[in-house]
């Protein structure tokens, strides 16, 4: 069985079983699985969007990173009540003088919009707070195991 980790601004879309892994702070992790067949797909992305005229890189922001997963899956099978979607990360773990940056809930908000526009039902999230997550993705079943970084103790979801 495949296993990969994703770095911030990777993705992987798999139609075989695989264990694909992250750890999320301020960034978003989208996980979303086909319950016919089995395909999926994982993104890491640090920001939700890019700015106007940048130069832009599929898997750094929310809004290309999680259309490109999307439409991948969606080019094998393209009903959306086959898919569910789980969203991790988004923690407000960057402060500034003025106070806590809200990275992490743009990221999330992108994410859940982009999700909703192509009617794919999220059907579970671990966002907020100030802490990273690691994320374990179990695509044979659908399953993710979230723990905070650094705890010991892991949670089943899916």
């Amino acid at each position: 069985m495949i296993r990969k980790f994703l770095r911030p601004g990777e993705f992987c879309i798999v139609t075989e079983p695989a264990i694909l892994e992250t750890l999320v702070g301020s960034c978003v992790s989208v996980c979303l699985y086909n319950l016919r067949n089995g395909c999926a797909a994982m993104s890491h992305f640090l920001r939700d969007r890019p700015a106007q005229g940048g130069t832009v890189d599929i898997g750094e922001f929310g809004s290309t990173s999680t259309k490109h997963i999307i439409a991948r899956l969606t080019a094998i099978d393209d009903a959306p009540a086959h898919y569910k979607a789980m969203i991790f990360g988004g923690a407000a773990i960057l402060k500034t003088e003025s106070g806590r940056l809200d990275i992490g809930a743009k990221n999330v908000d992108i994410a859940m919009k982009v999700l909703a526009d192509a009617h794919i039902r999220v059907a579970h999230k671990e966002i907020g707070g100030r802490r990273g997550r690691r994320v374990t993705f179990e695509t044979e079943t659908g399953t993710v195991k979230c723990r905070f970084a650094g705890d010991v103790g892991r949670k089943l979801r899916g």
